[in-house]
């Protein structure tokens, strides 16, 4: 069936199976951008948590002179040398957390969380994407990131290391300072060495859709772009090609109804594949008329 179609038929079926061959290719093309910029940007937002926890761990903790109203957590309490005030300590995790519920009251899109399987915080247990991502940290030493899309929300967590600075509070029990035993005990996220993943740091983005990444390519430009493309394509293919061998054809029939003095257009050393066609018909057209002429005689 399909050899009987015409070439503008199976031109236009063509046309349309490699439009949808590249729109579907542009689709996914977007879906691994947008993925891209989801993940830098989630990247960069770990990133600089990552260097604000290292700054409070590589000090101790961090003194403050009273407690916001939101945040009245605190690891240890001293006064000053008179007693006329007092200042409050802030370790690694609680410093974080303050910084993460901040973040998640003000933050237009990233928000993060710093949780661990060994949490001594009831409101730091990981949630689980943050458990999974935890469990294939500690069995891939390698991987640098984990990711998930759930709820129209785009999931990033990184490792966070144990390092040198990390075993005051997380070695062994009997070197942490008192403040520590006295807040969390010492039975619980004791015991790490250097290296070890203590836990993570999690980004929470909201998801970008495929048409909301579309949109940005939809300009002025572009869209005149692509229709200039479409019209020339189909323009060329209808006035140099389909148009031509029409012609061709109608000419071919009226040869063979006996019209043997019909002009044919010749163009000689051309490349065009329409004119070798139209030349070979001339060339056919002769060999008839050659051949009639030599049956005149021959009757005659």
């Amino acid at each position: 069936m399909f050899a009987k179609w015409s070439i503008q038929l199976k031109y236009s079926l063509v046309f349309v199976l490699t439009l949808a061959l590249i729109v579907t290719g542009l689709f996914i093309g977007i879906y691994a951008m947008k993925t891209n910029q989801l993940r830098n940007e989630a990247m960069a937002s770990a990133e600089q948590v990552l260097a604000f926890r290292a700054w409070v761990a590589n000090t101790g903790v961090v003194w403050v002179d009273h407690l916001a109203p939101d945040f009245r957590d605190y690891l240890g309490k001293r006064a000053n040398s008179d007693n006329t005030m007092e200042f409050f300590s802030k370790n690694p995790a609680l410093a974080t957390r303050e910084l993460s519920e901040i973040v998640s009251k003000t933050a237009t899109r990233a928000t993060f969380r710093v949780t661990s399987d060994e949490y001594r915080n009831p409101a730091n247990a990981p949630d689980r994407f943050e458990s999974d991502s935890i469990r294939a940290f500690k069995a891939n030493s390698s991987l640098k990131y984990n990711e998930a899309f759930e709820n129209n929300f785009y999931r990033y967590s990184r490792p966070i290391f144990v390092q040198e600075s990390c075993l005051k509070c997380h070695g062994d029990p009997k070197d942490a300072p008192a403040e520590v035993i006295a807040k969390y005990g010492d039975k619980r996220a004791f015991g790490y060495k250097v290296g070890d993943v203590r836990g993570i740091i999690g980004v929470k983005l909201p998801d970008m859709t495929v048409a909301d990444v579309l949109l940005t390519f939809l300009n002025p430009y572009t869209v005149g772009l692509i229709t200039l493309a479409f019209l020339l394509n189909f323009f060329f293919t209808h006035k140099a090609i389909i148009k031509r061998l029409k012609g061709l054809a109608s000419v071919t029939e009226r040869i063979a109804q006996g019209e043997l003095d019909l002009p044919l257009k010749d163009n000689p050393g051309s490349r065009d594949e329409v004119d070798n066609v139209q030349h070979a018909i001339g060339l056919l057209r002769n060999s008839v008329v050659v051949a009639m002429n030599r049956l005149r005689k021959t009757l005659s």
